[in-house]
Formats: structure tokens, sequence, C-alpha cells
């Protein structure tokens, strides 16, 4: 009797870890996204890298040599379902002028792996829409 209790739970342990496994990946934000900004007409491609370092989020917009470091990140998490997430980076045009980029938005799907970030984008004196998916 006693070996058949023991196998069980055994059995159960093993069936537990990988799932625990799977749901620890740190904060929701973090990951690389992509998607695009801009008028339906003529959007921009947008790619963010997000990192998590148990304290703070940090990462780039567009990663690569014209890459725009984000500075702060707020998160109003009163909605369990939605976040409201403001990111905010220093970025260049396209002569190498220093400008502002904004994205002020909702995250959705916090619970899926294929999460939604979207709302409006202002970099420089361009506005937008943007989404971008958790690639």
């Amino acid at each position: 009797m006693r070996t058949v209790i023991v196998r069980a739970v055994v059995l159960a342990l093993a069936l537990l870890v990988p799932h625990a496994s799977f749901a620890q990946f740190g904060h929701p934000l973090k990951g690389s996204w992509s998607g695009q900004w801009g008028p339906a007409a003529s959007p921009n491609r947008l790619l963010l890298r997000i990192d998590w370092d148990g304290k703070a989020l940090t990462g780039v917009v567009n990663p690569g040599a014209s890459g725009a470091t984000i500075r702060n990140v707020s998160i109003d998490y009163s909605n369990p379902a939605a976040w409201k997430v403001k990111l905010e980076a220093d970025g260049k045009d396209a002569s190498g002028k220093a400008v502002a980029i904004v994205a002020d938005g909702t995250l959705e799907n916090i619970g899926a792996y294929r999460r939604v970030f979207h709302g409006t984008w202002s970099q420089g004196g361009q506005k937008g829409e943007f989404t971008v998916t958790r690639n």
C-alpha cells in the first residue's frame, strides 16, 4: 500500500513540474514584439525588445544601429485583463536629430503567450496607431 502511495505522489510531482516551469517566464511585457505603427496607407515596421531584470523594464525600439533606447515604462495595473502601458524612448530621426518616442496603449491577452500591445504612437512630429504582437 505504501509503495502505491509513493508512486502516486512521484507521478503527480512529475506531471506538475513541467507545467510550473512553463508559467515562469517573467514580466508579461518581456520579450520580442513585432508589428507596425503609423497611417494604414504607409505603415512603419516596428520591433520592440523588452527585458525584465526583476525590478525594471528596459529595452530597445527597432534594435540595430538606429535603435532607440527605452528610458521609461509606466503601467496601470488596475484592470487585470488589460493593462494601460506608457513606453518612452529616445530615438533619432533620419538626419540624426534626437526625437522622443511615446507609445501609449493597452496590453491585452496578458495570460496568453501571444500578447497584443496597441494604442497611439508618436515619434518626433508624427503620430499614428500602433499594434505589436509578442513573438
